[in-house]
């Protein structure tokens, strides 16, 4: 018996992406035996640390980088780093900040319940809308002295439209012209593969990544790439206050014991598959992958093609993000449920999960299938599909 059936837990085909709730992705074997060999030794982890900082620069061009459980966490951790920067006070203080400055401006357009990573710091939301003549100017006049960064989420499509927000690159001009920093959630913001580099490359201060999707990396890993000054504030306010003098050569006085950053800790085995995973996908042909991607699509599309009253369109195939089916329903089908469709497709064997999004729509996505998954899930889908139609006709 093994481990899942140990646990009473049947497993799924994966065919909408590397989402945290189906377990992201799933590791290569060189990025787990990185982990399994780490798992056998100590080291000390700020060497640890040191060494996922340069593998981090050499993936981004940051000027500095730092491991953390997650996208959401190096999110966090930047954020405290702009509102606290080396004060042991206003550490020891977070995530209730007083007498500086500590709200954070973004775009009401990229609000989101994963927002929740900036006010896990303490910081306050000040939301501009982008929807005006002039969202540059907007942006300059909620700028002010009790602004600690501007945050920014690079997500595009499928997951997020960027209609009528500034580009990156003039959002950073703007915020540092002003003198505040920009922090950035890149979590999904790969592929294409290009934004780990671009993304630094506009001059925010720090952009936060998953490793645990595109990336390739253990689920439970991230990192921020990141100015070396706020690595200097997330060092100190992370795991034991120590760490700082280890990591930086920089002993702090009056270093807090511990900072907002101990609950964030990585252990030392999703560091090391961290590193693994950034240089396999430096490696990788992601042209390639996304031809693959694409393929898996037309086969699921091929299968469910002549079922009368289902929608479907690709979307952002040709532009180095990962391609997606996006399934509707009219005529026999009008009034099915996405949602509905999603739980017996998740019910059935094998279990399959397609999600069910806004607009009452199906996700079919193939960065997280494997070689013949997509004919079963294109069979499956057209026989639930055949089933549901008679009862809405």
């Amino acid at each position: 018996m093994g481990p899942l059936e140990e646990l009473g837990i049947r497993p799924v085909i994966n065919a909408t992406g590397p989402w945290t709730r189906m377990g992201n992705t799933a590791p290569s074997a060189s990025v787990r035996a990185a982990m399994d060999a780490m798992s056998q030794v100590y080291v000390p982890f700020a060497e640890l640390q040191a060494a996922a900082g340069r593998a981090i620069v050499a993936a981004t061009g940051a000027e500095a980088g730092y491991a953390t459980p997650g996208a959401a966490a190096a999110t966090t951790l930047a954020v405290a780093a702009c509102i606290a920067g080396e004060d042991p006070r206003v550490m020891r203080a977070l995530p209730h900040p007083e007498g500086v400055p500590a709200t954070v401006v973004l775009f009401r357009q990229h609000r989101s319940y994963y927002d929740v990573a900036i006010r896990a710091a303490g910081a306050r939301l000040r939301l501009v809308d982008a929807a005006v003549p002039d969202p540059l100017a907007a942006l300059a006049a909620a700028i002010d002295a009790e602004v600690a960064c501007v945050f920014y989420d690079a997500t595009g499509l499928p997951y997020r439209d960027q209609a009528g927000v500034p580009d990156l690159a003039a959002v950073v001009a703007v915020a540092h012209g002003r003198g505040t920093r920009v922090v950035v959630d890149g979590s999904m913001a790969l592929p294409p593969a290009d934004n780990l580099r671009a993304l630094v490359a506009t001059g925010a201060d720090a952009v936060s990544f998953s490793g645990g999707k595109a990336i390739g990396g253990p689920p439970a890993s991230g990192f921020t790439a990141c100015r070396q000054a706020l690595l200097r504030s997330i060092a100190l306010q992370h795991q034991d206050a120590d760490i700082h003098a280890e990591l930086t050569g920089r002993p702090h006085p009056e270093a807090p014991y511990m900072g907002i950053g101990r609950g964030y800790k990585v252990g030392k085995e999703q560091i090391a598959g961290l590193i693994a995973a950034l240089a396999d996908y430096a490696a990788r042909d992601h042209e390639a992958e996304r031809r693959q991607w694409h393929s898996r699509l037309q086969t699921i599309e091929a299968a469910v093609a002549g079922v009368p009253g289902l929608t479907r369109r690709m979307l952002a195939s040709n532009d180095g993000r990962a391609p997606y089916l996006i399934m509707g329903f009219e005529g026999p089908l009008a009034g099915v449920s996405s949602a509905e469709l999603s739980r017996r497709l998740l019910a059935g064997e094998p279990r399959i999960f397609l999600a069910p999004r806004a607009g009452n729509v199906l996700w079919a996505g193939a960065e997280n299938l494997r070689d013949g998954e997509a004919e079963i899930v294109g069979a499956r889908l057209a026989r639930v599909l055949a089933d549901l139609a008679p009862a809405r006709s």
